[in-house]
């Protein structure tokens, strides 16, 4: 009878231990989904378009955006290339639940075309996620590049602070 006893005993820590598992990785996977809206853009991020910095001439992304205007809304279209070209920012200003993925930017540079669909040198525009991340690849990702602040000494303010 301890033979049995020893083999039920075992199962039974096999059974719990299993459960035990089972449930972490669950608790695990809410968690997960309650921040997957965490990932992405955030407000506050910044695609810079450096014509410094190297860029593959094989992007060719031109992306079609809305003015942020509610009154006069109009379309324009953010070319990649001739961002880079010319330089200029993006800031994300704010998240739009309304609009799915959506994100309210402000566009400061020279031009966003070379054609009639040149947003302009000034604009606050709407884009979806996606459109925001294909902008941030060509531009290298997201942020400021670290040797952009470190130019300079180590004592003198960052260079793209001055």
């Amino acid at each position: 009878m301890r033979a049995n006893e020893s083999k039920s005993s075992g199962l039974a820590s096999v059974l719990l231990g299993t459960a035990a598992l089972a449930l972490a990785a669950t608790v695990g996977a809410i968690d997960l989904l309650k921040h997957i809206g965490d990932f992405g853009p955030k407000v506050g991020d910044i695609v810079t378009f450096d014509p410094r910095e190297s860029f593959s001439r094989d992007m060719r992304a031109r992306i079609k955006a809305m003015s942020a205007d509610a009154l006069h809304p109009t379309r324009c279209v953010l070319d990649v290339q001739v961002m880079h070209d010319h330089g200029g920012s993006l800031v994300i200003e704010a998240r739009l639940p309304q609009i799915q993925r959506g994100f309210r930017v402000h566009w400061a540079g020279r031009h966003t075309s070379n054609d009639r669909a040149d947003c302009g040198t000034s604009a606050e525009l709407l884009v979806n996620q996606d459109d925001l991340e294909v902008m941030a690849i060509a531009a290298g990702g997201f942020g400021v590049a670290a040797a952009k602040l470190v130019r300079g000494s180590l004592w003198s303010a960052p260079a793209a602070v001055q």
